[in-house]
């Protein structure tokens, strides 16, 4: 009866202590607590005095519990231990007890004991233990290689994909100087890079050669970062990746890019041949024409008139086409746009007489504008290549309109920054599915009959759109006619 009283002074001593106090008897029986079991675990003193101490375990940790008990029964030393409580409100919190077994005589009396709640520890320790199990799994997983060095340079870590990049199993790499897996060219370099690191320094990501086990070598790009705690360094944490499949990518497409240059080159002089060599016999061809015909003229015979004008449009469209197919192959634009303050009215009325000169089908050309070009008139447009743009447009709508009885219309309107030009016939149309390749090199709809054309009106006039800068929009319905709109920044 001393000893118990003893023992309830000793916790009645500790009743303040912000840790759970408890003694229970040798069947486990509760017999007493101090006050801060009702702040850490809900319960008054009342309601756990007189309960077996199991009552409060998580049913998990009962074994443990009682095979805990059952050593302090046999006075054998028990380091601390970790248990759940359950809470009252029916969650349980994690606890760390220290025991001490009550003897006399030597037969057991029971045990007396503390128990701090480290919740917040264990939860802390469980998300760190499960974040390194995902940075494990992560690691692990990741498509590239992942490695750590250490301030001498030897590998300390690798993760399984180095195996699948290289052949070497992560063992036989670990513990081993990382110098001996680069290309010996590359040595001196590695090691600069690695004394940078030590001292602070993240060098920018870089390429070296890695050595594969079955000695070639591949292409890796390596991004490394240093390791430093309390101001020392631990090391490098680096990640590899092979680039032997992009470097060869990118040394294919490097030769296509040059095969392609070389042949533009080769065409633009080939165009360049053909042009020349067409031209001039066109021109012999042309004069020899126009001597001829002063000769019958002179001599009163009118009889090869008709002939002549033959020889001549012919001549005229044989140029067309050179000039066309020249331009179109010419990919040096950067002398080209020179855009100037013009008057668009004059432009597009000398445009229209230009291309009215050319047909002889009847079919007459409207101009009109908004009010806004009529009080300005003057914009910044290069001459040169909105005479490309809309000499094609209206050689179209003229030529694809002949027998419609309605004029081509060529509206000019100002928008927000710039100018909208729109060119409307009445003819054939275009067929749905022509629109798709309109812009294709020498592309003709399917329905233009026998009508003369080479495909390319429409192709020239996106190369000059480009130039400019400008949008085209396009809209056509078969039978009832087409309608163009460019516009231009300016």
């Amino acid at each position: 009866m001393s000893i118990q009283l003893s023992i309830h002074e000793i916790c009645d001593f500790f009743m303040q202590s912000s840790d759970v106090v408890y003694l229970h008897s040798s069947e486990g029986i509760i017999t007493y607590t101090n006050d801060t079991i009702e702040k850490s675990v809900g319960y008054t003193k009342n309601e756990v005095i007189g309960k077996h101490f199991t009552d409060f375990i998580h049913p998990q940790d009962i074994a443990k519990a009682v095979d805990i008990f059952e050593k302090a029964r046999k006075n054998e030393p028990t380091e601390r231990f970790c248990l759940r409580l359950r809470h009252k409100d029916g969650r349980y919190l994690h606890f760390e007890f220290k025991r001490h077994a009550i003897f006399k005589d030597g037969i057991f009396m029971g045990s007396i004991g503390a128990g701090q709640d480290i919740t917040a520890k264990a939860i802390k320790e469980e998300a760190f233990g499960e974040s390194a199990e995902i940075y494990r799994v992560v690691v692990d997983n990741a498509r590239d290689v992942i490695y750590t060095v250490s301030p001498e340079g030897i590998v300390t870590s690798v993760n399984d994909f180095l195996k699948t990049v290289t052949g070497f199993a992560a063992e036989e790499v670990i513990g081993r100087q990382y110098t001996d897996f680069l290309h010996p060219d590359e040595i001196e370099c590695g090691a600069k890079i690695h004394e940078a690191i030590a001292k602070g320094e993240k060098p920018p990501i870089f390429e070296m050669r890695f050595l594969k086990k079955s000695g070639d070598y591949l292409q890796a790009e390596f991004s490394t970062t240093p390791l430093f705690y309390n101001g020392r360094f631990l090391g490098t944490l680096g990640i590899g990746r092979d680039i032997s499949e992009k470097k060869k990518n990118e040394e294919n497409l490097k030769n296509a890019l040059l095969k392609e240059k070389q042949l533009n080159e080769l065409k633009q002089h080939f165009i360049s041949m053909v042009s020349h060599e067409f031209k001039t016999p066109l021109f012999v061809i042309s004069g020899t024409a126009e001597l001829l015909e002063k000769e019958c003229r002179n001599a009163g015979n009118d009889k090869p008139r008709r002939g002549f004008k033959t020889i001549k449009e012919n001549i005229a469209r044989i140029s067309n086409i050179l000039n066309d197919i020249t331009l179109l192959c010419d990919e040096k634009n950067d002398n080209i746009f020179k855009p100037s303050l013009l008057n668009v009215i004059d432009l597009c009325t000398e445009i229209i007489k230009d291309v009215s000169s050319e047909f002889s089908n009847g079919c007459a050309i409207e101009l009109s504008y908004c009010d806004k070009i009529s009080s300005r008139l003057k914009f910044s447009l290069d001459a040169g290549v909105m005479r490309h743009i809309l000499i094609n447009l209206l050689n179209n709508a003229v030529k694809y309109s002949a027998g419609s009885g309605k004029p081509v219309e060529l509206r000019v309107e100002s928008v927000e920054n710039g100018l909208s030009f729109t060119v409307s016939d009445h003819g054939i149309g275009i067929p749905e599915d022509d629109l798709k390749k309109l812009f294709q090199h020498f592309m003709r709809a399917s329905n233009v009959g026998n009508i003369p054309g080479t495909g390319t009106g429409m192709v020239i006039v996106k190369k000059f759109a480009d130039i400019h800068e400008g949008k085209i929009f396009i809209e056509s319905a078969l039978n009832k006619g087409t309608k163009v709109t460019v516009i231009i920044p300016c």
